[in-house]
């Protein structure tokens, strides 16, 4: 369950060195040359992520809106971003630790006293669930994971974002997944609720704050709102990382949709395109190709978009009436 493959996703190989020079002819230079470490766009980058860490800490978790009772202190703020940032090192995850920052702050926003949990739909290898699994600890909160621990199903012919060879792609064992949460998150913090979601998903009782959703098909993303946006509090969230595929991020702005299945407005979606500003370098569009693009080899679209249970993304200015 878990859209067509995304940057993030793709096992990048070790980076090679440039290869030795060539064997020296003469006794007097029979000591090797020194191999060259060239900087490619990988390198800039991981060295960017490193550097820019405390700076992004700041400015995302900077935020008046979280709740006191909390008790986050700056000390706390980085070390949960510290842990974040490891964790997304550790394990091959389709986010990044300032997608999941920016998750915690409005998770944070809630205090003890409003009911709900967090709900991940689509895990994978469990790195994102063992993210949001820390967070959930410091707002104690449960999470609720969601995913068929069998890979992407077959894809309805209309669906867009579906491939005749997608199905299995991206599968976790749920022991896989366990096995990593346990070793980098807070495994108590979590229930695993096997199956597809237009299955597993209709029994959803628990009022939610925050749902994430990384189901890569228009098929999962249909049935996860459907299901899911009902059980959301009045300011709750919801979070996708498909924001690079417009046709995707449409349906939050689809008039249609709305008033067929819930009669209301539709709510729109912040960071549709290019993601939020997370301090990331994405311009976009995405050109259909999967990791960076030869054209914009420095960038990657490795942000998050969300929208609000009480947000509205309806066109209602019409001087002509």
């Amino acid at each position: 369950m878990l859209a067509a493959p995304r940057p993030a996703k793709e096992p990048v190989p070790r980076e090679q060195s440039a290869p030795p020079a060539s064997k020296p002819t003469t006794p007097s230079a029979s000591k090797p040359a020194p191999r060259l470490r060239l900087m490619t766009p990988k390198r800039v980058t991981d060295l960017f992520d490193v550097l820019s860490l405390p700076i992004v800490i700041l400015f995302v978790l900077n935020d008046r809106q979280i709740h006191p009772a909390h008790g986050m202190t700056w000390r706390k703020r980085f070390e949960l971003g510290w842990r974040l940032f490891r964790i997304t090192r550790s394990l091959q995850t389709g986010t990044t630790y300032r997608a999941h920052l920016a998750m915690a702050s409005k998770i944070l926003h809630f205090g003890p006293d409003h009911p709900g949990v967090v709900v991940e739909c689509g895990c994978w290898l469990g790195g994102s669930t063992a993210c949001l699994s820390i967070v959930c600890d410091y707002a104690d909160r449960q999470l609720i994971v969601y995913d068929s621990f069998e890979g992407l199903p077959e894809a309805d012919p209309r669906d867009e974002m579906g491939r005749p060879n997608t199905a299995g792609w991206f599968v976790g064992a749920l022991e896989t997944v366990q096995a990593n949460v346990a070793e980098h998150g807070v495994l108590s913090r979590c229930t695993f609720r096997k199956g597809w979601v237009a299955d597993t998903l209709p029994d959803h009782t628990e009022p939610v704050i925050l749902a994430y959703l990384d189901v890569d098909y228009q098929e999962s993303l249909h049935d996860c709102v459907v299901h899911l946006w009902p059980h959301l509090t009045d300011t709750g969230y919801v979070f996708i990382d498909e924001f690079h595929h417009l046709r995707y991020c449409a349906l939050f702005w689809s008039e249609r949709w709305w008033r067929t299945y819930f009669d209301a407005e539709p709510p729109g979606l912040l960071g549709a395109g290019t993601g939020i500003g997370l301090g990331q370098f994405w311009v976009g569009p995405n050109d259909g190709k999967f990791g960076r693009s030869r054209y914009r080899p420095y960038q990657a679209g490795t942000s998050i978009a969300y929208t609000r249970k009480d947000f509205s993304g309806f066109w209602s200015f019409y001087p002509e009436s």
